[in-house]
């Protein structure tokens, strides 16, 4: 067993030494570039450190670098593979370590305070809105435990959920503090964040918005050769990442759209479902097969006399807490009081939609494929009534097999409040921060107009053509224009470079000269918005039918 550990860690060392040779050798011509005059520090915030997104923002950073930005990059401690990675591209990063900052806070005071805090609150659900000192470390705190606990929702009469809630809550508290201190120790003018809610980064987040710095998060886009970026600051921090500003889609409203584009957006999300492009790095549609109408009906067996509503579910667990308003406390409730109100309108068929993301999800973290949704309504309701039906998150219909048979959607925030009301079908929503008050959805603003709304739906009719209109702009911006797609780098999600976990994704260089990477339609646009400070998001420019191929960003951010 010895001789085998050995011979593993030292083929991980020969494995990790050799990507960073490759590396480095493919970044050389950024590396060797001449610095800008100084314009500024960036800070990039890697504490969920990965070796894939390491490299992404090391681009970043010497792109950012050329234009005379000095990048620092917030580890949680020293780590020589990912601290290469950054000096490989950018020779002068400099880098901080926010286990030194954390040394500062006493553990034994945070977790008194924690104690204290979660005994004054009746429930676990009204720490959502506890700021510290203007960080939102009870939000944090509650997402992050029922993240660690794969639950929908925390109960305070449960000694291990108050537990993970007063231990989530200290942690906070100290990440606060410590995030504080480090921005303004660093005094960054910039920030890029990939994972922005989760503690620690929630709370560097936090500090640097209330500190007044431009904070930028990058994502991966549903298509999995794109990248996008939203700009925050105070006024927007509670949006979602894929969110359109209002003054993005006041002037989106207004430029001119045609029948081709219509065409557009609809072969777009067609084509995003049956090709299994559609958050491919998460394979929501592997394996599954395209139905008509009748086929979905008899595979569920719905009644053909009646319309057709699906509640899309959320993962229960998942970044609950990060994004606008809900009308309900947590994802779980709100799953139960929809069935609820479905279970009292047998008008219609309902289908509840186990969230495909369980699959993949369960298989990431190393556990048995679980569906909470499923297991909360068999708690709440037992047996469902018949004209309710689950369709679980293994389910062999692709999705896109829906929006032909359905006649309503019902979601928080998910994806598909953007994408059926481009097909004329009614959306209701149960939050805000991402679409809702566009005037594509029917967002109603209290748990009783909800369930008025929801008492009522079999008599909605469908979207007007206007509406529709509306719907199709939102999405081809969100969807299309935002997205930008990775030309200089690959960031490649099925890598699996031999077989090592730390490289199961993995980012790869398209070299090119050191002067060509500030002209580059991907991270020399987005060095360029970062400057200018242009704009909430960074947009391609305008594409038609004809031009679809066109992948240039739109350098101010705006349409």
């Amino acid at each position: 067993m010895g001789i085998t550990n050995l011979f593993g860690r030292a083929r991980r060392r020969a494995i990790l030494e050799l990507d960073g040779l490759r590396w480095r050798r493919a970044v050389a011509p950024l590396r060797s570039a001449a610095r800008g005059g100084a314009q500024g520090r960036l800070l990039i915030c890697d504490l969920m450190t990965m070796i894939a997104t390491a490299k992404a923002e090391a681009l970043i950073a010497g792109v950012m670098r050329l234009d005379g930005i000095a990048p620092v990059v917030l580890l949680h401690r020293r780590d020589p593979v990912i601290e290469r990675i950054y000096r490989a591209a950018s020779p002068d990063v400099q880098f901080a370590y926010f286990d030194d900052y954390l040394r500062d806070v006493p553990q034994d005071e945070a977790r008194r305070e924690a104690e204290q805090l979660v005994a004054g609150f009746k429930t676990m659900e009204s720490l959502i809105g506890y700021e510290r000192d203007g960080v939102r470390t009870g939000r944090n705190a509650l997402s992050t435990a029922v993240r660690k606990l794969r639950i929908g929702r925390l109960d305070m009469g449960n000694p291990d959920h108050r537990n993970h809630a007063i231990e989530g809550l200290a942690k906070s508290i100290r990440a606060a503090r410590a995030a504080q201190t480090a921005v303004a120790g660093i005094q960054p003018d910039h920030a890029l964040f990939n994972e922005r809610g989760y503690t620690p980064a929630g709370e560097v987040f936090d500090a640097c918005l209330l500190a007044g710095v431009d904070a930028i998060q990058w994502f991966g886009a549903p298509s999995s050769d794109s990248l996008m970026y939203k700009r925050y600051d105070l006024t927007n921090r509670g949006d979602h990442p894929m969110s359109i500003s209002p003054a993005t889609w006041a002037a989106l409203k207004s430029e001119p759209w045609s029948d081709e584009m219509n065409d557009v957006v609809i072969a777009r999300i067609a084509e995003n479902y049956k090709s299994g492009a559609w958050y491919n790095r998460q394979q929501l549609q592997e394996g599954k097969v395209l139905l008509d109408a009748a086929g979905v009906r008899d595979a569920l067996g719905l009644d053909p006399l009646r319309k057709t509503a699906v509640i899309f579910a959320h993962i229960l667990y998942d970044a609950t807490f990060f994004y606008g308003e809900s009308l309900y406390p947590d994802y779980e409730t709100w799953l139960i009081e929809t069935v609820r109100h479905a279970a009292a309108n047998p008008n219609l068929n309902w289908i509840v939609k186990v969230h495909p993301v369980n699959v993949w999800r369960s298989k990431m973290d190393g556990v048995g494929m679980e569906q909470l949704e499923a297991r909360a309504l068999k708690q709440a309701f037992g047996e469902l009534p018949d004209h309710i039906r689950i369709m679980p998150a293994d389910t062999n219909i692709n999705t896109y097999a829906l929006f032909g048979a359905i006649d309503y959607g019902l979601t928080v925030r998910g994806t598909i409040g953007m994408e059926l009301p481009c097909f004329g079908i009614p959306v209701v929503t149960a939050g805000t921060g991402r679409y809702s008050g566009r005037g594509v959805t029917i967002d109603p603003r209290s748990p009783e107009e909800y369930a008025a709304t929801l008492a009522r739906l079999h008599k909605v009719p469908r979207l007007n053509d206007e509406v529709v209109r509306l719907a199709r702009i939102h999405y081809h911006a969100a969807m299309t224009r935002r997205p930008i797609a990775m030309e200089s780098f690959v960031l490649d999600f099925h890598a699996n470079t031999k077989g090592l976990p730390e490289l199961r994704q993995n980012t790869y260089v398209r070299t090119r000269p050191g002067s060509a990477w500030k002209a580059s339609a991907d991270l020399g646009a987005l060095a360029d918005w970062v400057r200018s400070r242009r704009g909430y998001e960074l947009l391609r420019a305008p594409v038609s039918k004809g031009s679809a191929g066109d992948r240039s960003a739109h350098r101010s951010g705006q349409p």
